[in-house]
């Protein structure tokens, strides 16, 4: 076991728009840590701010830098539908979101893990990879973006590095609703499909059931061990402190009986 630690959160449901704002928190604070928080702390407890932040969205179409052709129509049908709608920066094109569809934004700074940015996306594919390889599941990468069971993609990837620092990152489909990437041409990909754990496995595989088994594969891909921030809070005061203090969400800070 690596004895450098990644802490992880597990956030369950909350709107694109405020994992947003968390992410831009965490990283903006790298860029110029908080004096009144870093006073009491040496410089190795304000440095060290990655995280894997893991969650679900409710139902949410996002655009990426490379989706030229979207309209103002095509927001307004998708929103009709139900769902939210954001344009972002993370590489890639239009995706889909939903619960039962496991989301996870890496906020690591890449100096730490010695990576280009190829590096880093090559390692969340072999996480992902790996990961389905535990679930008896055939995924691997091809010329397209994301993992892919044959035809179908799985897991979903988009990036945004600034100065080094990541945001954005990959949405893992366990046992989401498929219909709803019926609406759009996920990532933009003509005559691809998309499928899920659940589906090829034909069995019901929730979010909860995979976050182990991924943030086990995390761990060992990025040479860290990925452990709840919860249990590990004393070494990552600073960090600890940001998320309550961001008043952005309720971060899952204290540890249950």
């Amino acid at each position: 076991m690596n004895s450098l630690i990644l802490p992880y959160i597990y956030l369950s449901k909350i709107q694109y728009g405020q994992a947003l704002r968390l992410q831009n928190h965490l990283v903006q604070a790298r860029f110029k840590p908080h004096d009144a928080i870093k006073k009491s702390l040496n410089r190795n407890e304000y440095s060290t701010t990655d995280l894997l932040i893991l969650l679900q969205h409710p139902h949410t179409y996002t655009t990426g830098r490379r989706d030229k052709g979207r309209t103002s129509k095509d927001e307004e049908r998708l929103r009709g539908l139900g769902a939210d709608y954001y344009e972002t920066l993370r590489g890639g094109q239009m995706t889909f979101h939903g619960p039962g569809q496991l989301v996870g934004y890496p906020i690591l700074d890449l100096n730490n893990y010695e990576l280009s940015v190829r590096d880093y996306v090559a390692g969340i594919e072999r996480t992902i990879i790996n990961t389905c390889a535990e679930l008896d599941i055939d995924a691997k990468v091809t010329k397209d973006t994301g993992v892919w069971v044959g035809d179908e993609k799985i897991c979903a990837i988009g990036i945004q590095v600034r100065r080094y620092l990541t945001m954005h990152g990959f949405a893992l489909n366990c046992n989401n609703d498929m219909r709803w990437f019926e609406h759009i041409v996920p990532c933009g990909l003509q005559n691809k499909g998309t499928t899920s754990i659940s589906l090829v496995k034909n069995e019901d595989v929730t979010v909860e059931n995979v976050i182990p088994v991924l943030c086990k594969n995390f761990g060992q891909v990025f040479d860290r061990t990925v452990k709840p921030l919860v249990t590990v809070r004393d070494s990552f005061r600073y960090l600890v402190e940001l998320l309550e203090s961001s008043n952005i969400i309720e971060v899952p800070l204290q540890q249950e009986d």
